[in-house]
């Protein structure tokens, strides 16, 4: 994360890191922290 806060093209390095299935992981766990799903 910290990498991504530093970098220059923030974009470019996201989509990189996009591809890789264990930060999509990490990603998902932090959104779902943020903003839980809405129960039905």
């Amino acid at each position: 994360m910290l990498t991504i806060d530093q970098a220059q093209d923030r974009s470019s390095l996201m989509r990189r890191f996009m591809q890789e299935p264990l930060f999509v992981e990490f990603a998902d766990c932090c959104l779902r922290i943020v903003e839980p799903p809405e129960k039905e």
